[in-house]
């Protein structure tokens, strides 16, 4: 494997994203989904920056890259039109052992972005290492398309009710009652938005 899959846990981190335009939109977009403390540097924002800086939903720079501006952070994002500009933030924090993704650029990366797939809390990434973005993105639709919407839903449902599960049954039996709830009726149930009904099965 070029990457090794993992999931990061951002919430209350400090990352910053080097660039102000529509591409650093959207990985702000997807580090703020993730929880974490965004910081943008750039002369100038995509509207939309500004205006999510404006209501303070991220911290707004209107500068160059400075080495400086990674003191705190746990990931860095270039995301400028600059190879260059781009080329330098990767030195800074591959220096300073900072994570970081130049975007459309793995050789200047230590991390990338996959092509993702949300029904929190079950979220599904597919990479192509690189290679093919266009090819990966295909992957994630096709996998999409045969997830329910719901599917988080009935994440949160099950893992309400683990304790009680504890409490109740053995370990050995466990896995196969959880396996007969995620393919039965109970799942069914909340999958159409009938919690109610599929609480009173899985009480059965």
């Amino acid at each position: 494997m070029d990457y090794l899959p993992v999931f990061l846990r951002l919430h209350g981190e400090s990352v910053v994203v080097v660039g102000g335009g529509q591409v650093a939109l959207r990985k702000a977009a997807w580090l703020r989904k993730a929880g974490a403390h965004v910081t943008v540097v750039a002369p100038r924002l995509h509207p939309e920056l500004e205006q999510q800086a404006g209501r303070g939903e991220l911290t707004h720079i209107a500068a160059g890259f400075s080495p400086a501006q990674l003191a705190d952070a746990v990931a860095v994002v270039a995301a400028t039109d600059d190879r260059t500009a781009n080329a330098a933030v990767s030195a800074a924090a591959r220096e300073r052992r900072v994570p970081v993704n130049v975007v459309d650029d793995a050789e200047l990366s230590t991390f990338i972005f996959p092509a993702i797939i949300d029904r929190s809390p079950i979220v599904v990434a597919v990479s192509s290492a690189g290679h093919s973005p266009v090819l990966a993105r295909r992957v994630r639709e096709q996998i999409e398309a045969l997830l329910p919407t719901r599917l988080g839903a009935l994440a949160r449902f099950m893992g309400a009710r683990r304790k009680a599960v504890q409490g109740a049954l053995a370990p050995r039996a466990r896995r196969a009652f959880w396996e007969r709830i995620a393919s039965g009726p109970v799942a069914t149930q909340v999958l159409v938005g009938d919690e109610a009904r599929a609480d009173r099965a899985l009480a059965r």
